[in-house]
């Protein structure tokens, strides 16, 4: 290091100039450095969904299901494996590690389904596998609705316009549709007339499927020219389709028009939308895994911009955000970039006030924005995005980052005011920089190695505060490089032995106060350590008291309203009744925007439920009295007018992220695992009931165990047999009369239209229906009565899996002012005294989990983080055993930062433990730069180790310690000040922590650390050679004297 300080001095134009180069290149990437709301928190997952229409959820299991996960298990790169079995539908969640190739790893399960081609029943499947999505997933939720076009035609502008015009869009990896009416070509049979002429429901879709050929014409060769034969695709006009032949009789044909009715229908529902209480179509789009969300945003907002004309002369209205995550980005982003902006503002401002000098406040001043673009120019091309998180790196590191340009050039000024003006300059500024250099790089690695355990966590709050880590990390080491390069070079070009002579009033006075405090401290040392042993053993006693939540509820200014009917197998018609209450009520409320209501699932959709379970996306608007916790209570408060529903109310990020940790969207999830369905669903309630009454639980309820009405219909093969008639018979005649049977597509410009046979809804839609449903084949006919025994149950409304294993799931979030992790404790010891069944067993997921493991991980890390300082402390002294002393020291300044916790009611979350981090590193970091100025006087500069010597060396680094602490708060205050604001949610309580540490910090320090080693030099065995100077301790730290001070030659 020396030579490069020494190469930086003599070639200083030449670094001046590269520094002039970098700031304009690195403006230009910062410019186009992608922008994102968060980093990827959610591992990478994808979904196989495999349609099975008219399945129940316990056929679904055993004939989809089960042979999927089978299939899958093992693959590489695998995390966890969810899956849930519901009527007509199975889906396998699929996590991987976040340490794979997403990609690869999802083409690897594509190779893995392969194998299950061919193995499935005819007319089920085959698997889909979706697309990797990003973490926030929703790119733009939109609505459409009008009065002037009917449904069909609202959902095929869905369908067929806009959806395509979407997934074109850079960036967006799936549109799924809710809502409307699919059209369909229906053949709605008239069962009795078909077997009163003795024909059967096969014949008539026969003939249908006839009437629907597509086939090529070929070509005709001339001897000049080559003609095309073109033939008419199948129309989707049923008039063309009734016309066709289903056979002869009696020399008459017979049309499918004199056994059906064919007719324009839509499909049976298996999910609606309302928007805005009216009956309309909900489109979400959602992004590509690593996709930049503003500008999938943008570039969406600009297709559906191209589509707005056409849709307004339709007469159809569209609401174009009514979920936008790329605004909370802005705000975010917004509210972040405002306080680094102000941060760095009051660092000019005080830099200035200690330097006296425009020039050197200058040179400290542009380390900032060197470290930080050399930060975001590696960022960059790590693929990282500048994200609230990074950003977030970047506010905590401003102190940090002028630290060793201060400690540089407060070093380099102080020595050319003692030398002189016949001094030799480069001279002095050489070995004023060469001094410090060992100090500066022990110390940085310090608070390098104090980040090791943010940087390496694990889970969902790894991926969120390691970004910040290494963005800090990086920014530390780039702000070192310009301290020992572009500091050097600038001072040598710019200061001269005339700078500001004179020392700065402020600093005066803040030397007089320092030698009161060490005189104060000197005279009351017992006092002192008993009040500091005192405030670490409160500390310790208050913490696992504190309020604890690891992962922060974010104020997007949206919520997600998950809401369930209290009585299963309510009907979507019902639904979407109680959801136009529901939106009328929440449109009521000041603070709301916008409201839509997504009822059951789309096909391929993001969320797979039956009809009964339905969710609302409620915008807050931009500017709204209420906080998001006031508005969020007041919602809950609405929604108890509604006692059918059964609800809860998450942010949508919270709503992320508890479904990547557990798969459902509350915060604590309690699953009962085992075989036995009923034994589980008692274990569940008995798990429900005995966590009811624990306090801090809200949102409690089993959301996905319910028991729906079921029609249960067993074949008698005897009386079958007696009838001439098949199971086939039977089961072919059910399935296309209440699910429909696909015979075909018709064609209309891009349009496909599909043509199924099904029963009119008027007669598929009773209850009686089913049994006087007419069996027949070409020989007999007969009710399904009388070859079937048909029962009213109740059956399953799906059956869910983890890790290949049946489960049901009891949930709860957390009440607002408790401890997450408290009341969790307490859910643990009730449900351990549970006499649960032998064969099940119980274990607890989500957000208390993850904060539990990721707590047991924090503390491996940040044992490994303190050897290394250890390490790093014994190496950074001639004499080792000062790492104790710095050892010591530490726990005593996280004092101020547990008192902070505790003023400010933040609690224990993600944020503050990353300021108590922080604080540790950033006192070891000013310990080491004490301690070893101590020895450069003692040993260096001939002084001996003495009293005086370590209070003159006390004085010396008042400047350089003090002025740290004061940028690092300066840069943190805005932050502090944003508590409660968009994108502070982790950086605010992160920033609190970090200024409470500071305050005791710097304290011990500057006023407790030089007396400590006073009187712990003997102890410690450290050398204690006589001073032969002859100035006093009081004059020493008042007024340096110059032939002391100045360096050795």
């Amino acid at each position: 290091m020396n030579a490069l300080i020494r190469w930086s001095i003599r070639y200083r134009g030449f670094v001046a100039l590269l520094s002039i180069v970098w700031l304009i290149a690195g403006t230009f990437l910062a410019m186009r450095a992608p922008l994102d709301v968060f980093p990827e928190f959610v591992p990478p997952q994808v979904t196989i969904q495999t349609e099975t229409p008219g399945l129940a959820p316990d056929q679904v299991e055993q004939i989809i299901t089960r042979p999927i996960e089978a299939a899958i298990v093992g693959a590489p790169g695998i995390d966890t494996v969810r899956s849930e079995s519901i009527y007509g539908l199975s889906v396998v969640l699929i996590s991987f590690k976040g340490d794979v190739d997403a990609i690869a790893a999802r083409q690897g399960i594509s190779e893995r389904l392969t194998t299950l081609n061919g193995k499935f029943p005819v007319g089920f499947g085959p698997p889909k596998l979706t697309p990797l999505t990003s973490s926030t997933m929703d790119v733009l939720k939109l609505g459409i609705l009008s009065d002037q076009v009917d449904p069909y035609t609202l959902r095929d502008i869905a369908d067929w316009t806009i959806k395509p015009r979407l997934l074109a869009v850079p960036g967006i990896a799936r549109v799924t549709v809710y809502g409307g009416a699919v059209r369909q070509v229906q053949v709605q049979p008239d069962l009795k007339r078909i077997a009163a002429i003795g024909l059967t429901v096969t014949d008539v879709m026969n003939a249908v499927s006839e009437a629907l050929a597509l086939r090529g014409g070929g070509v005709i060769e001339t001897s000049a020219q080559r003609i095309t034969i073109e033939t008419p695709p199948p129309s989707p006009i049923p008039q063309t389709i009734a016309q066709a032949v289903v056979t002869v009789q009696n020399n008459r044909p017979v049309l499918v028009e004199d056994l059906a009715k064919v007719t324009i229908g839509p499909a049976p529902k298996i999910g609606d939308a309302t928007i805005m209480g009216q009956p309309g179509v909900l489109i979400t789009v959602s992004g590509q895994f690593g996709a930049n969300t503003l500008e999938a945003t943008n570039a969406t907002e600009a297709a559906l911009a191209e589509l707005t004309p056409a849709l307004e002369r339709r007469g159809i209205t569209l609401y174009p955000a009514l979920h936008r995550p790329a605004s909370f980005v802005v705000r975010a982003l917004k509210n972040l970039e405002t306080a680094l902006v102000i941060g760095s503002g009051l660092i000019l401002i005080v830099l200035y006030a200690f330097l006296r000098s425009v020039r050197a406040s200058l040179i400290s001043f542009l380390a900032i924005p060197l470290s930080l673009l050399a930060a975001v120019a590696i960022l960059s091309a790590c693929g990282q995005s500048l994200n609230t998180m990074t950003l977030g790196g970047f506010a905590l590191a401003l102190g940090v980052l002028v630290d060793d340009a201060i400690i540089d050039i407060e070093n380099i000024a102080r020595r050319l005011r003692l030398a002189g003006p016949d001094a030799d300059r480069l001279k002095v500024i050489e070995e004023a920089s060469i001094e410090i250099r060992g100090s500066m790089l022990y110390g940085t690695l310090a608070v390098i190695f104090a980040f090791f355990p943010v940087l390496f966590a694990s889970g969902v709050q790894g991926r969120f505060i390691g970004p910040m880590a290494l963005t800090f990390i990086i920014a530390v080491l780039a702000s070192m490089v310009v301290a020992l390069t572009v500091t050097p070079a600038l001072c040598a070009l710019f200061l001269t032995n005339a700078e500001d002579t004179k020392e700065s009033p402020l600093l005066r006075v803040l030397k007089s106060t320092q030698s009161k405090i060490l005189d104060a401290v000197r005279r009351a040392w017992w006092l002192t350590v008993l009040a500091l042993a005192g405030g670490v053993a409160a500390s310790v006693a208050v913490v696992p008291f504190l309020y604890s939540e690891l992962i922060p509820q974010f104020r997007e200014g949206h919520f997600v309203l998950q809401m369930a009917m209290a009585s299963p197998g309510t009907s979507t018609d019902d639904v979407v009744a109680v959801g136009e209450r529901v939106t009328a009520a929440l449109l009521k409320l000041p603070f709301v925007e916008t409201v839509a209501h997504q009822i059951g699932r789309a096909e391929a959709g993001e969320d797979t439920w039956s009809v009964d379970r339905s969710e609302f996306h409620i915008e807050l608007r931009p500017v709204h009295s209420e906080s998001e916790e006031e508005a969020q209570n007041i919602i809950r408060d609405t929604l108890r007018a509604f006692p059918e529903v059964r609800t809860e109310t998450l942010t949508f990020l919270g709503d992320r992220i508890s479904e990547s940790l557990s798969g459902e969207t509350a915060q604590v999830v309690i699953s009962a695992i085992g075989t036995d369905l009923d034994a589980l669903e008692k274990a569940g309630a008995d798990i429900q009931k005995a966590v009811s009454d624990i306090p801090g639980v809200t949102d409690l309820r089993m959301p996905r165990t319910a028991a729906v009405p079921t029609l249960s219909v067993k074949l008698d093969p005897i009386a079958l047999a007696n009838y001439g008639l098949t199971e086939r018979d039977a089961l072919d005649t059910i399935q296309t009369a209440f699910a429909g049977t696909t015979v075909g597509q018709t064609y209309d410009g891009t349009r496909t239209v599909d043509v199924v046979v099904i029963m009119a809804p008027d007669d598929r839609n009773r209850l009686d229906a089913l049994s006087t449903l007419m069996i027949a084949n070409a020989n007999t006919k007969t009710l399904l009565k009388n070859v079937a025994s048909i029962t009213l149950t109740e059956g399953r409304s799906n059956i869910q899996h983890d890790r290949a294993q049946r489960r049901v799931a009891v949930t709860f979030n957390g009440a607002k002012g408790y401890s997450l992790r408290n009341v969790v404790a307490e859910a643990r010891q009730r449900v351990a005294k549970l006499e649960l069944p032998k064969d099940v067993f119980v274990s607890f997921t989500g957000q208390a989990e993850a904060e539990r493991e990721g707590q047991m991980r924090l503390a491996g890390l940040t044992a490994l983080s303190t050897a290394l300082i250890v390490t790093v402390l014994t190496i950074a002294f001639r004499r080792r055993r000062l790492a104790i002393l710095v050892l010591i020291n530490l726990p005593f300044c996280l004092i101020g930062s547990i008192a902070a916790i505790v003023a400010s009611g933040i609690g224990m979350t993600l944020g503050s433990l990353v300021g108590l981090i922080t604080v540790f590193g950033i006192g070891a970091r000013n310990s080491v730069m004490m301690l070893a100025h101590v020895e450069h006087l003692a040993d260096d500069e001939g002084k001996g180790w003495s009293a005086e010597t370590i209070r003159l060396a006390a004085a010396e680094r008042l400047a350089p310690v003090f002025m740290t602490a004061l940028m690092a708060a300066l840069g943190l205050i805005p932050l502090a000040l944003g508590l409660g604001r968009p994108g502070h949610e982790i950086e605010a309580p992160m920033a609190i922590t970090i200024l409470g540490g500071l305050a005791t910090a710097t304290f011990l320090n500057l006023g407790v650390l030089p007396e400590a080693l006073i009187r712990l030099s003997r102890l410690l065995g450290i050398s204690n050679t006589q001073n032969t100077s002859t100035n006093t301790p009081e004059r020493l730290i008042q007024a340096p004297n110059p032939s002391i001070a100045k360096p050795q030659t």
